[in-house]
């Protein structure tokens, strides 16, 4: 019975990972989905292997959530800083925006950075899951 069990939570621990690594394609739809499955399977999954896998996606969701309102904060932040160089420099040259133009650089490179840590934590945890091992 209790290998049953331990199947059947691997199985929906593997559904999660695989719904929060298809969330940057559906704009992150999914992962609100695999976050409300792993508060749901966590408490279930207390004392196995699994809790650190539920424990594991619920801090990747929460902390790319932080990272994604501070990055659109950012963009917006950015954005308005060359609008408002443009605006000043008018009809200069315009060579006065490459302050925002860096923050805007700056953030993509966080962002892509942020990126690699996201697939990092799921590609880890799903390679752990496959072998049977806590995250």
């Amino acid at each position: 019975m209790r290998d049953i069990s331990a199947g059947e939570e691997r199985g929906w621990a593997l559904a999660a990972y695989g719904l929060f690594l298809i969330a940057p394609a559906s704009s992150g739809i999914t992962a609100l989905v695999g976050v409300i499955l792993a508060y749901l399977r966590r408490d279930g999954a207390q004392g196995g292997i699994y809790h650190n896998h539920y424990r594991n996606l619920i801090l990747v969701f929460w902390v790319w959530l932080g990272i994604a309102f501070l990055g659109i904060a950012g963009a917006i932040a950015g954005g308005a800083s060359v609008a408002v160089a443009l605006l000043q420099s008018w009809p200069g040259p315009g060579l006065v925006i490459y302050r925002g133009l860096l923050a805007l650089g700056l953030l993509a490179l966080a962002g892509v950075l942020a990126l690699i840590w996201y697939y990092w934590r799921l590609v880890k945890g799903l390679v752990r899951v496959m072998d049977d091992r806590p995250y």
